[in-house]
């Protein structure tokens, strides 16, 4: 009868954790969106987000042209997040050699942007983690703003 009563305490309070977050709870993680210019180092292969700004909490969701337009005259920052999700964002080539999607995708079926690339500005979005050093996004959102950082 114990074990019954602790595991249905245990469902109500998961239930009213979830409702809690349907009502427009902080979520435990914030998604932001920032400007910076991207750069790929080190052996295993490591994607960051230098020179960015100060990120700023968002909605998520894509961007709107208005969003993207503003961010194309932003300010660059100082900034660093290591970047992570970020198969997606890559060429085709770079989705391949991720992980290993090359046992499951081929390169007819890659669903690769190419938004990142070294040396590129991009506008990001994406789950903001401070809970380690370095901080990390987590990418969602991707959009190429220049070619270079200058």
């Amino acid at each position: 009868m114990t074990v019954a009563l602790s595991l249905s305490l245990a469902t109500v309070a998961a239930a009213q954790r979830g409702r809690g977050a349907a009502t427009g709870e902080k979520p435990a993680v914030d998604v932001v969106q920032t400007v910076g210019c991207v750069e790929r180092s080190g052996a295993p292969e490591t994607w960051w987000l230098r020179q960015a700004a100060e990120p700023r909490v968002v909605q998520p969701g894509v961007f709107a042209v208005a969003q993207v337009d503003a961010a194309k005259s932003a300010t660059l920052g100082a900034q660093a997040f290591q970047l992570i999700g970020v198969a997606d964002f890559l060429d085709i080539e770079g989705l391949l050699k991720s992980g290993h999607r090359s046992e499951f995708t081929t390169p007819q079926n890659a669903n690769a942007t190419g938004a990142l690339r070294p040396g590129r500005k991009v506008l990001v979005k994406g789950m903001l983690i401070t809970s380690s050093d370095p901080k990390r996004i987590n990418l969602l959102n991707v959009v190429g703003l220049a070619d270079s950082c200058g």
